[in-house]
């Protein structure tokens, strides 16, 4: 329930309907005028007027050089006016912030609402309209109880200190990294001018885990080969997981053969499960051409892990279309399914057909023969019983006899 004075209701009434737009219009001595929010309004004695211009900040004149000020905000005003009215009463206080609710004057309220419950400390609907509730018995407000139980404003949400703790750790790093990015385009838009050799000093300097995804994703956009040779090095220097990661798929996906191996040569220096794992998922793959790279990796790493998946790469399955001419036509097309072959101009008639082959991967059976030291050729099951003896020693060497 609203407890409101007969007085507080009949002013209500009366002075509903006023316009809310706020501001003082300050009239000079020298004729000009200025608009503003009269901010030191209560200042005593007034030498000066402090006014706020909107969003263009604020200026302050001296008292003598204005004439007058007038109300531009008939509610202000109005305010004024009716202010002496009321008691310095609980009640009172509280039926004039209700007035100024209704139009508008939040600050004013919030002076009358804070009165009120100066007054009467247990006043509920002046409690409740200042954002308090009751705790324990207690009045407090919810950032009140939040800041109690431990917990900051973070971005507009309630979080722990180590919340906040990590979530600044991250936003700094997101900036290094974006500031990375920025430094490796500049330097990289370097190499192809007069600053070359100072683009490519500086890429090579390059030493901050946090400048790995820059590299990774402006090397994926080299055309220039020399060019990519200065971010494989450069994340060869980093040595990170996530920059070995990037190796490893240059190592794979380059299209020229010296940047791959380069990249090779690279990882062989620093060689990791991760790595490991990587290349051998690529023995899987349905391009025949990627299971031999991947197989090529491995020979480098000498990974006594990849001599399972390297025997089942042994031999490889692949699926391709075969697409011949109708109407007795003799043309004929293959290529892998799933892959860029291409359709294009093939007629109506052309019906595709999905063929098999079998393929014997030498660049596996190299890869097996450089890690194990033996030779079965492609004979699987003869690898498969050679590694299940050596599995049965103690002490396995994968190049034992």
């Amino acid at each position: 329930m609203i407890r409101t004075s007969p007085f507080a209701a009949l002013v209500f009434a009366l002075l509903a309907p006023i316009s809310v737009a706020r501001a003082e219009v300050f009239v000079l001595n020298s004729g000009g005028e200025v608009s503003g929010r009269w901010l030191n309004r209560d200042e005593q004695p007034l030498t000066r007027y402090v006014i706020q211009l909107g969003a263009r900040g604020r200026i302050v004149l001296p008292a003598a050089e204005v004439k007058e000020v007038v109300d531009s905000d008939p509610a202000e005003a109005e305010y004024r006016r009716i202010q002496p009215g009321f008691a310095d009463t609980a009640e009172q206080q509280w039926a004039l912030a209700e007035w100024c609710r209704e139009h508008d004057l939040h600050a004013e309220r919030e002076k009358h609402l804070r009165r009120a419950v100066a007054l009467d400390p247990d006043h509920v609907e002046a409690r409740r309209a200042l954002g308090y509730a009751k705790y324990d018995g207690e009045w407090r407000t919810p950032d009140e109880v939040m800041t109690e139980r431990g917990y900051v404003r973070y971005k507009g949400r309630w979080r722990t200190p180590q919340e906040v703790q990590l979530m600044e750790r991250d936003r700094k790093l997101e900036v290094a990294r974006k500031q990375w990015y920025v430094d490796i385009r500049r330097w990289r838009d370097w190499l192809d001018g007069k600053r070359a050799a100072e683009g490519r000093r500086n890429l090579l300097a390059i030493d901050d885990p946090l400048a790995v995804p820059g590299l990774s994703d402006i090397l994926a956009d080299e055309p220039v080969p020399q060019a990519r040779m200065i971010f494989i090095e450069a994340l060869a220097r980093i040595g990170t997981p996530a920059a070995m990661q990037v190796l490893a798929r240059g190592a794979m996906e380059d299209p020229v053969e010296e940047v791959r191996l380069t990249c090779l040569d690279y990882l062989k220096k620093q060689p990791s499960p991760e790595v490991a794992g990587y290349f051998i998922g690529k023995l899987r793959s349905k391009d025949n051409k990627m299971v031999n790279r991947a197989a090529v990796a491995l020979g480098q790493l000498e990974s006594p892990t990849a001599i399972s998946p390297l025997i089942d790469a042994l031999i490889t399955e692949h699926k391709f279309k075969l697409v011949t001419a109708g109407s007795g036509g003799s043309m004929s097309a293959t290529f892998p399914t799933g892959g860029s072959g291409g359709g294009g101009g093939l007629s109506m008639n052309q019906k595709p057909k999905i063929i098999k082959r079998l393929f014997q991967n030498q660049a596996v059976l190299d890869a097996l023969v450089e890690i194990t030291g033996q030779n079965f050729n492609y004979n699987q099951q003869a690898w498969k019983y050679w590694l299940a003896s050596q599995r049965r020693r103690v002490d396995f060497d994968p190049r034992r006899d």
